[in-house]
């Protein structure tokens, strides 16, 4: 059909990663540790959500002093990192150029940055999702955590690269 439009959003076609399991509680348990260390770096009170590869939750910590709203939003940005499979923050575009709008009607998706699927081997084992900052932040305090469980840094790496891009403009 000439002219036709695509109507499958690109987002959605990035379906290479599957889902697998083997995130452990002890695990889960190491990446909140090391999130709260990088948190209390940069003197930030935060949220820290481990989710499994089916979205729920496995692990959380919240800090003393974080605000109330990042709870819930710790816990929907790695729920959307699994359920998208890839960071949070990816989804923004789409959502705001149009295609991807009639998925708001699900309250739990979230486009803030600091949500980021957990890899190992090209499996996705979960997702993690830090909250109580400005995305510099969340970003590394996320990153930190995927660190400490020895996951993939990928798409933490070119968060923060993406953020210093913009810091220096």
């Amino acid at each position: 059909m000439t002219g036709a439009v695509e109507q499958t959003p690109p987002a959605w076609k990035r379906g290479k990663l599957s889902y697998g399991i083997g995130l452990t509680l002890h695990t889960a348990n190491k990446m909140l540790e090391a999130g709260v260390i990088e948190a209390e770096k940069h003197g930030v009170p935060m949220a820290i959500a481990i989710s499994d590869a089916g979205g729920n939750l496995l692990a959380f910590n919240r800090m003393d002093n974080t605000m109330l709203v990042s709870i819930q939003i710790a816990i929907d940005k790695a729920f959307t990192a699994v359920f998208g499979k890839r960071p949070t923050e990816n989804w923004a575009s789409s959502f705001r150029e149009g295609p991807l709008i009639p998925l708001f009607v699900h309250e739990r998706l979230i486009t803030f940055p600091g949500g980021f699927p957990i890899i190992s081997n090209g499996v996705l084992l979960g997702g993690v999702g830090a909250s109580g900052g400005v995305k510099y932040h969340d970003v590394h305090v996320a990153r930190a955590a995927l660190k400490a469980g020895g996951f993939s840094l990928d798409d933490a790496d070119a968060a923060i690269a993406d953020l210093e891009d913009v810091g220096k403009e």
